[in-house]
This record gives structure tokens, sequence and C-alpha cells, in this order.
């Protein structure tokens, strides 16, 4: 039984830290996001069956310091979780001080509550020292403060669950109204990553009443385990398999983007495509007013964005701007991001360049001032100055 349970530890361990190096591995061109609370959450996961591993060995040392670890540990997914979620909706990774004085007082009081049971340590195979027997008054302090570090927890998820919905159904509601400015594999990720979540806190809870009720293993241990195990390898799983899909897919898209010069596709490129003329005319339709949507001021813009907007083909909408128009999404993009940068740099002068820049979608001012030179053949300085303003 231990045996299986090791085994499934480790197939957990396994499979999490797979994923986190899969997780930013997508190969091609354009912009990489690696998201650091999602790594944060892999890892927190990662150490807490590397530490239930730890205290299942019969000759492990130090169960009781890695049984206070993990209750201590188990206060930062759920709030980690939330911070992912956050991460993915706010376009930049929040800071931790963004945490509100209330959830940091929750986790603090959640580690507090398991310093008997680290205190309590002892480097041999037990979880007590038989030569240091503690007192029925110190036994009875101890089991107090890990039921209030249980219920602590039980009640501390819950709400950062709720929180976490909230703010996947708003966003995925938008993606639906085809607004959203969100990488949709994230949200997919966020979703899954909630019911790992809340699996792991529906096992907690048993546990809890398992240990309160019955106080010995009576043959459930196996099938907490293979529940969150189980649960937590399913979805990783299913996570590395939509970012190796999505990965093969971009290749693809890249090629489109990146690789044909613009104005000189290779006639044989989509020698094969079955584009007809009434569908290239309403794609080049339909491109041309995007650009009244402002879609270009977003500055995580891509392709497979734009044609969830016009509800069009990626691969068609690619050939389209190659084959039609003579130029790849990049530049038409940036050519529309310099047209609204003309436009605010002359109606506002007191603006500076580099807010003007944020503005319009570019994320540096060196990238737009190359961008806009390419463009208009002058600097955005330069510009300012024709219309009567000094710069800055």
């Amino acid at each position: 039984m231990i045996t299986l349970q090791s085994s499934l530890y480790a197939v957990a361990v396994t499979s999490c830290l797979f994923y986190m190096l899969v997780v930013d591995s997508r190969e091609g061109h354009g912009p990489r996001r690696t998201y650091r609370y999602l790594i944060l959450y892999l890892l927190l996961e990662s150490g807490g069956f590397v530490l239930e591993w730890l205290m299942l060995q019969p000759s492990s040392p130090g169960k009781s310091l890695w049984l206070g670890m993990l209750m201590a540990s188990s206060f930062l997914v759920a709030p980690c979780l939330w911070l992912f979620a956050r991460e993915i909706t706010e376009g930049a990774p929040p800071s931790l001080r963004s945490l509100p004085p209330g959830h940091v007082a929750i986790i603090a009081t959640g580690a507090a509550l398991t310093l008997p049971i680290i205190q309590r340590s002892y480097w041999g195979p037990f979880f007590g020292n038989p030569e240091d027997v503690a007192t029925p008054a110190h036994l009875l302090f101890i089991h107090g403060t890990m039921i209030l570090c249980a219920m602590l927890f039980l009640v501390q998820v819950p709400y950062y669950l709720q929180a976490c919905l909230r703010i996947l159904t708003r966003h995925m509601n938008q993606s639906k109204a085809l607004l959203s400015t969100i990488d949709l594999r994230s949200l997919s990720a966020l979703r899954l990553l909630i019911l790992v979540v809340f699996t792991n806190w529906i096992v907690s809870l048993f546990r809890v009443l398992h240990c309160m009720l019955l106080g010995v293993d009576t043959g459930w241990g196996i099938v907490f385990a293979l529940l969150e195990v189980g649960i937590t390898v399913a979805i990783v799983f299913m996570l590395a398999r939509r970012t190796t899909a999505f990965s093969i897919e971009d290749r693809q898209l890249a090629r489109d983007l990146f690789e044909t010069p613009a104005g000189d596709a290779p006639p044989t490129k989509y020698a094969k495509s079955s584009l007809d003329e009434p569908t290239r005319a309403r794609i080049r339709r339909k491109v041309n007013e995007s650009a009244a949507s402002n879609l270009h001021l977003n500055s995580r813009l891509t392709l497979r964005m734009l044609c969830l907007h016009i509800r069009e083909n990626p691969h068609y909408v690619s050939q389209v701007l190659n084959q039609d128009l003579g130029i790849n999404f990049y530049d038409l993009i940036n050519r529309q991001r310099i047209e609204s940068a003309k436009a605010a740099l002359a109606a506002f002068p007191d603006k500076t360049i580099l807010d003007i820049a944020l503005e319009v979608g570019f994320n540096s001012k060196s990238t737009f001032n190359a961008a806009f030179r390419q463009h208009a053949g002058m600097t955005p300085t330069e510009f300012r100055q024709q219309n009567g303003d000094g710069g800055n």
C-alpha cells in the first residue's frame, strides 16, 4: 500500500515538473509569455507531493517537520491561483504586495498554527521523539492547533475559488462576444487548475473528517491519494497536450506571418488553397473595417485574435494579407498603430511620446521610434515638430 501511494506521488511530481518544462516551450516567432504565478503554483503542487511522499516513507526522518511545512504551504496554493487569474487578465503579473492585508493575515495565521507540530520535529522515523513524550496537555494543544489550521484552510480556499470563477466567467463571456484580448489558452488553463484546487480541497475536507472521527488510517489514505493525484495528473496531461497542439498550429502561422517577405509571396505557397475570389474580397473588407474597431491598440493583439473578431480562418487571412495586400500581419498592425500615433501626436501636444507609444500598442519607446521611422520616414519628434510642437 505504501509503495503504491509513493508511486502515485512520484508520478504527480514528475507530471508537474514536466509541464513546467513545456508550458513556455512553443517554437516559432512572436512574443512569448511565461506566467510566473503558474510556475509558482506548479512548484507548490510539486512541493506538496514531495512532502507527502517524505511523510509516507517508513525510514524518513523529520515527519513532523514535513507535515508542518505541508500545512503551512497549503495556504499559498489558492492565493497563487488567484494571482495567476489576475496575471492573465490584467496583462502583467500583480505584485505580492497587492494581496490585501486580510489575506496576508490568514496566510500568516495558518503558518503560525503549524509551529507547535514543527517544534516537535524529531530526526527519527517517527512523528514524535519516543524519548521525549509530550504531556497530555501539550498533545491537546498540538492537536487543537492542527485542527484550527485545517479549518482555516477549508474556509480560505472557497473564497479564492469563487474569486477565480468570477474572473473566469467575466472574461469568458467577453471572449464569446469577441471582445476579449485575453489568451484563451490561459483562460482554459485557469479553468482546469480551478478544478484541481477544488478537488484537493474536497480531499482535504474528507481527510480532516477521517482523522477527527476515526483517528487511524483504515485504508482511505490510498483512496485520497488516488483522487488527488489522479485529477492532478489528468489535468496536467490535458494542459500539456493543449500546449503541444497549439504549438503545431502556431508554428504554421509563424511561417505565414514572418517567413514570407511582404509583397513577395511565393506563387507555389498557396497553390493548393481553396480560397475563392468572393471569400478573398470578404476578408479584405473585414480586415479594412477592423481598423475602425481599434483592435490594433491592444499590445498583445495576435492574428488569431483578429480572426476571432472578424470570424475568419487565420490561414486564409494570412494568405489574403500576403497575396492581395503584399504585407504580413505585424506590418499591417504597425501601420495602423502609426496612423493612430500620428493623430495623437497632432491632437495632444502635451502628451509624451512614450505615453502615445504605449496607448497605440507599442511596448517601448525604442520599438515605437523604429516602426514610426520605417512607416513615416521620420521620427515621432520630427513629425511633431512639423506639426507645430517642439516634441518631448
